[in-house]
């Protein structure tokens, strides 16, 4: 792919030399009217800027690993850095298995401008903004997000909701940091929206993306502020750590080397009301509520990915910043059980991944571990708190890119649930873990095509079970006392095992500055809300449009 060199008239040509005065003036209105009316030149992209969830090159990149491109793994964690994902495009340009169409598209989205504005270590602002408009319609009820339920139309999706970001940012060689605004015209079913409604209406507005994002070191990388995070799997999906609610405020540590990538981070929690009729306690009692978390991920070859980690849920009744926590070099497992800490407030999980390739194929396996009963005793009278998953794809040998995909997700009954709400795995509600929530599983078999370099065809169809419990059910659940209980589970108010034949079908254009998803979902259930009602079908169709600005 050819590459373009720095030309000599470019800003770096000049330095040291000064201009006639004529010349001067002329250069510099020169300079202005480039900034004015080249887009290439302000739209430069910082190596340390963040890709914001609904950036269209994640679906790319991932569309790329499946049709049987191993460099275009960036990363296990996200969100992506825009230096890691050049870096995998450059592993990309000699790798005979990577769609050309693919790569060069996204070169030509990410590859470094031909006047670097951030090599030289002066700062430089920029600013941005994004609006999407999604409309919805909606057949006999709502069945998105999964973790809800089955539920009437009216606690569905808006018809049309509009939502709008305005950011500006400053970066310099080491350092670039950003502050986004956003808006929305209606909260209705949005689970990333933490904001009450704005006055007397329907919408809100909210800190969107803002973060400073600092190279300690050329490995280490620092994050401080607010942004998404979702560890493993891919998308807003993870077992682990997902990214279906709010933006976290945390603090985050990365580092990168050749063979061994490593992340940790603690962030805050909504906080937590228990008050003696929500949740059957003598007196109300108030906690303020983190999440922590570190993994290690090792790559023996590029074909072959292993990820060990551990999260935790920290409740406590004063805002405290836990040292020992904070060290991504203790083990939770070992710290959770020091004698001076009161133990059943913080909410400890491990988890394992494996991820590998050959060829064309690549299958992906996730381990959540919540809580598991080694004692034979134990077992008998409580419940294993357990999720996992399994993913396939294998690149199919057509004219265009294209792959099948199967993969499996089962949560346990009483997985990301205590019987103090405090300590369940959720922030504001929504999960910090799998789409599914707790008591649930469900399978797919798909496909995707790639026509064109930015054009996505996908489609697919599955069966989603879902049982009584619910990750924001109050007063809380745990496992003890239901061991031998069948999977998925049944309470009295909800009596009925939830079955659900589900389908899917969407085109989708993922350029930048303009990206259109068209998409169509169906689902047949029996016993809907687990309830002894008819079975019944739902339909939902979705268009969504996005305009960006230079973001990110």
């Amino acid at each position: 792919m050819h590459r373009q060199a720095t030309p000599p008239s470019s800003a770096r040509a000049y330095r040291g030399a000064p201009l006639p005065p004529r010349r001067a003036r002329r250069g510099v209105l020169l300079a202005a009217a480039s900034l004015l009316f080249v887009p290439r030149l302000v739209a430069a992209q910082h190596p340390l800027a963040s890709l914001p969830f609904d950036d269209p090159a994640y679906e790319v990149l991932d569309g790329l690993l499946r049709t049987g491109c191993t460099p275009a793994r960036v990363s296990a964690y996200r969100p992506y850095l825009v230096r890691d994902v050049r870096a995998a495009l450059a592993a990309a340009d000699s790798n005979g298995s990577c769609a050309r169409g693919l790569v060069d598209a996204l070169h030509r989205r990410f590859d470094p401008d031909t006047l670097d504005l951030f090599g030289d270590g002066e700062g430089a602002f920029g600013g941005g903004a994004a609006i999407t408009v999604a409309a919805t319609q909606l057949s006999n009820g709502e069945f998105r997000p999964l973790w809800h339920g089955i539920r009437p139309k009216a606690e569905g999706d808006p018809p049309v909701v509009a939502e709008a970001r305005a950011r500006v940012s400053w970066g310099s060689r080491k350092v670039y940091a950003v502050a986004e605004g956003m808006a929305y015209t209606n909260r209705r079913n949005d689970p990333s929206n933490r904001q009450r409604a704005l006055r007397n209406t329907s919408g809100a507005v909210d800190f969107g993306e803002s973060y400073f994002n600092i190279q300690v070191a050329r490995p280490l990388t620092l994050s401080f502020g607010r942004s998404n995070e979702a560890w493993l799997d891919e998308g807003r999906e993870s077992l682990v750590l997902s990214a279906w609610g709010p933006m976290l405020d945390r603090i985050a540590l990365g580092g990168r080397w050749k063979r061994v990538e490593a992340r940790a981070l603690y962030g805050t929690l909504s906080d937590v009301d228990l008050t003696p009729a929500q949740d059957s306690i003598a007196a109300p009692a108030h906690f303020y509520r983190y999440v922590v978390a570190h993994a290690l991920t090792m790559r023996a070859t590029r074909a072959l990915e292993l990820t060990l980690g551990e999260t935790a849920i920290l409740a406590r009744g004063t805002r405290t910043l836990d040292l020992a926590y904070a060290n991504p070099l203790m083990a939770y497992v070992v710290t959770q059980n020091d004698t001076a800490r009161s133990g059943p407030d913080d909410n400890l999980q491990l988890f394992g991944a494996m991820r590998a390739h050959s060829g064309g194929s690549a299958i992906q396996a996730e381990l959540l571990v919540d809580d598991v009963q080694i004692d034979a005793n134990d077992r008998k009278t409580v419940q294993d708190q357990l999720a996992w998953s399994i993913r396939g794809s294998q690149s199919l040998p057509l004219i265009i890119p294209t792959a099948a995909v199967a993969e499996y997700r089962h949560v346990n009954s009483y997985t990301y649930l205590r019987n103090r709400y405090a300590t369940a795995y959720e922030n504001y509600d929504q999960p910090l873990g799998s789409e599914l929530g707790p008591d649930a599983d469900f399978w797919r078999l798909g496909g995707e095509l790639w026509p064109s370099a930015l054009v996505k065809l996908s489609g697919g169809a599955g069966m989603w079970r879902q049982g009584a419990q619910r990750l924001e059910q109050r007063p809380g659940r745990n496992s003890n006392g239901h061991a031998g209980e069948p999977f998925p589970s049944v309470t009295p108010d909800r009596p009925f095992v939830q079955r659900a034949l589900l389908a899917d079908a969407a085109i989708s254009y993922l350029a930048r500055p303009l990206t259109i998803t068209v998409r169509a979902e169906g689902a047949h259930a029996q016993h809907p809300a687990n309830l002894d009602v008819a079975t019944t079908s739902y339909v939902r169709i979705q268009i969504i449009g996005t305009y960006a600005y230079r973001i990110p």
